[in-house]
Order: C-alpha cells, then sequence, then structure tokens
C-alpha cells in the first residue's frame, strides 16, 4: 500500500488531511522511506545454507522503521523478550489499565496535546496510592512497567496506559516487603481523575471551566481495570510482557485492499467478555490515504521510549540491557513466536540447521545475481536449479 498510495497520499496531505492531523514531521517521511526499502537485497541480508541438500534461505536486513508492520514487530518480540527477564516472578502482580473519557480524547485530539505524560502520571497515581493505604514512606515502592496505547483498536485516538505493577511494596533500604491486602479500585478512579484534570489545567491544555466540567460531569471518577495476574510461569511472564509491547497494527488484520474503490477493509477485536474472556471482532473499512495518514499521526516521536520503569524494575531494566548478545532474541525466535510455525532455519529437506554467514551491502549485489541465476525460489526458500534431468529410471 505504502508503494502504490504514498506518492498520491503525499501530495494531497495538505488539503486534505493537514489540518486534523497536524504537519508531518520531516523524521516521519524518512520513517516512510525506510519503509519502502525494506526487502531489499541489495542493502545486505543473511545467507542461511543447508550444506547437504544446498538450500539457501535469504533473509533481508531489517529496514528499522517503524512503520513496518514485520521488522518492528520483531523488534516487539526482542522488547518482550526483555521485559519478561524483569518482571520478578515472586511477586504478586495487577495489569492495570488507566483511560480517559471520550469527551476528553476528543478534547485533546482536537488540540493536538501529546499523550506521553500519561505513564509517568499513571505509575504517580498507583504508587501513592499503595503508600496511602499501607502507611509506608518514600522508601516502599512497587515494580511498574507501562506503555502508552495511543490510539483504539480501530486506530482512533483512545490513549490509554497499560501497567503491569506489582501488588506489594519493597523496601529498597532493607529489601522487606510491605503486603497488601486490599485495593480500593473505586478509589483510584478519583484518584486519575482528579491528577489527570489538575495536570492539563496545569499545562493550559484545558481551561478552568473546562476542568470543573471534567470533575463533575465523572462523578465515578475515570476508569482505571484492575487485573490480578499470575506470572510464576515463564510462558505466562512472556505472554504479559508481549501484551504490554504490542505495536499499533499488524498485518493480519487486513483483510482487503480495493485499488479500484481506493478503500482498505481490517479487522480489529470490539469488545472482550469479562468473565469467559471471549474476544469478539467487527470489520471496519477506511479510505487507503486516511490509514496512512493515521499510521503516521500515531507513530511514536523519535527517540520516544515506548516502554517506562518505575521503581524498583529501574535498576533491573538497566542491568539487563547490558547482557551480552547471546541472550538477545533471534530473527528465527521472532518468526516462531509470532506466526505460529517451526523453525524456519531448518532445512525444509532434511531438517538439519542451516550455517549462517551475513552478506554486507559491498558484497550483496553480487550474492543476489547469484540467487537470481542458480536458484529458484520455492515457498520462501531457495533451490538449486538443476544442470541437467536426471536420467530415467530403468
Amino acid at each position: 500500500m505504502w508503494k502504490n498510495h504514498y506518492e498520491t497520499f503525499i501530495t494531497s496531505y495538505v488539503d486534505k488531511f493537514e489540518s486534523k492531523f497536524g504537519k508531518i514531521p520531516i523524521w516521519k517521511l524518512r520513517e516512510v522511506e525506510k519503509l519502502l526499502t525494506c526487502g531489499k537485497f541489495n542493502r545486505g541480508f543473511v545467507w542461511n545454507e543447508c550444506k547437504d541438500c544446498k538450500i539457501v534461505l535469504a533473509v533481508p536486513f531489517s529496514c528499522k522503521s517503524r512503520l513496518c508492520l514485520s521488522c518492528y514487530r520483531k523488534k516487539l518480540f526482542g522488547w518482550s523478550i526483555h521485559l519478561s527477564r524483569i518482571l520478578n516472578p515472586e511477586l504478586p502482580h495487577y495489569h492495570i489499565v488507566f483511560t480517559l473519557p471520550g469527551r476528553l480524547n476528543e478534547l485533546l485530539f482536537q488540540r493536538l496535546v501529546n499523550p506521553r505524560f500519561l505513564n509517568g502520571l499513571a505509575a504517580k497515581v498507583y504508587t501513592k496510592r499503595l503508600r496511602t493505604i499501607s502507611l509506608t514512606d518514600k522508601r516502599f515502592k512497587p515494580g511498574i512497567l507501562s506503555t502508552l496505547h495511543e490510539a483504539g483498536n480501530h486506530l482512533n485516538f483512545n490513549p490509554h496506559v497499560h501497567a503491569i505493577a506489582t501488588r506489594d511494596l519493597l523496601n529498597t533500604t532493607s529489601n522487606g516487603i510491605k503486603q497488601i491486602d486490599f485495593m480500593p479500585y473505586k478509589t483510584v478512579r478519583f484518584d486519575w481523575q482528579r491528577t489527570v484534570c489538575k495536570y492539563l489545567l496545569r499545562k493550559n491544555y484545558i481551561s478552568k471551566e473546562e476542568h470543573t466540567f471534567f470533575m463533575k460531569s465523572y462523578p465515578k471518577g475515570f476508569h482505571v481495570y484492575f487485573e490480578k495476574i499470575n506470572i510464576a510461569e515463564s510462558n505466562s511472564i512472556f505472554r504479559i510482557a508481549q501484551y504490554i509491547a504490542f505495536g499499533l497494527f499488524h498485518n493480519s488484520q487486513i483483510q482487503k485492499v480495493d485499488s479500484n474503490q481506493q478503500t482498505l477493509t481490517f479487522r480489529y477485536k470490539s469488545n472482550v467478555e469479562s468473565i469467559t474472556k471471549e474476544k469478539s471482532y467487527q470489520s471496519l473499512t477506511m479510505p487507503i490515504d486516511e490509514f496512512l495518514a493515521r499510521m503516521l499521526f500515531f507513530l511514536p516521536n523519535k527517540h520516544e521510549k515506548s516502554v517506562r520503569y518505575y521503581g524498583i524494575y529501574v535498576r533491573p531494566a538497566k542491568k539487563i540491557r547490558h547482557e551480552s548478545l547471546d541472550k538477545k532474541s533471534s530473527w528465527a525466535e521472532a518468526i516462531k513466536s509470532s506466526f505460529d510455525v517451526k523453525d524456519p532455519l531448518a532445512c525444509p529437506v532434511c531438517k538439519n540447521g542451516m550455517e549462517t554467514k551475513v552478506i554486507y551491502s559491498f558484497h550483496a549485489s553480487s550474492k543476489e545475481k547469484e540467487l537470481k541465476k542458480k536458484y529458484n525460489l520455492i515457498d520462501g526458500y531457495f533451490y538449486q536449479k538443476r544442470t541437467r534431468d536426471p536420467p530415467e529410471a530403468f
């Protein structure tokens, strides 16, 4: 879609979308440029070859564009592993979602307010409430991992914070644990409402009249969702971490692209039953150029961290970030996790592992010519061409 529609989209953006989504920064346009080169062998690639069957799997280098739904998903997989190593399985945890009412979302969108500040406010609200009910001081801290999802499931502006937080407090001086037996869920809603509205007023994002309106119009506070989670098993930890680091959109959601009508149809999660956890889905059709505009709008700012660490999880995050390279995620692991397939680096014929070597850009063109000349591409793997037909069986 980007290759086929980008030029038309960018020439019409000022007239059709700039008043709604604002000007496109130059760095976002560069992300598009990187995306358009994705999959090019001349940038370098990894050559995986089975020495027995002479079958080759060539994997181009990542384009490293946040817009690329394939390469960015690989990065998110790496983050999921990173986060799952930080979480302490010996401590009970909550999955918490801090949300804003629709009217406030509309106002922030119209004024092009960057909602990234919500991460810090959510951590502040949760930490302060735990200390208040436990009668502890600042030496006691929870562990919090949080990320801001700026868009809703159908690419609407719906900023909300997903957090994984310890249910207990840890004394950073003595390492003692202060157990919290009761969490006043309703009170946290009022805490969240007051903190957000006070911040918006202080930053002049809303007026005093609007502050009063949002405080009085929502007598039950802003909705905050709590769910107790069990991370005693490593697989459960990874699943939760993968969810919190999940990206904006995924290729599998796309159901139809109509080039004649210039529209795109995709599936999104519309509801999750609170008791059965059964998911419901709906489909939405929108113009392709609007889809591209929304993808650019929701792209996180340059150098902006997607996941934030608070409390006792700050120091482990720094430690794990400097771990050795052999513990980092690989492309093969990401493929197996994202698409539920067997090891792609196993030869499709003999099932043995392939040997790997890196082809850098200055050798890439000649190696690409070799692939086109001597190999046939079948189901993603390159098979050597036969120089002659085999003799007929007697």
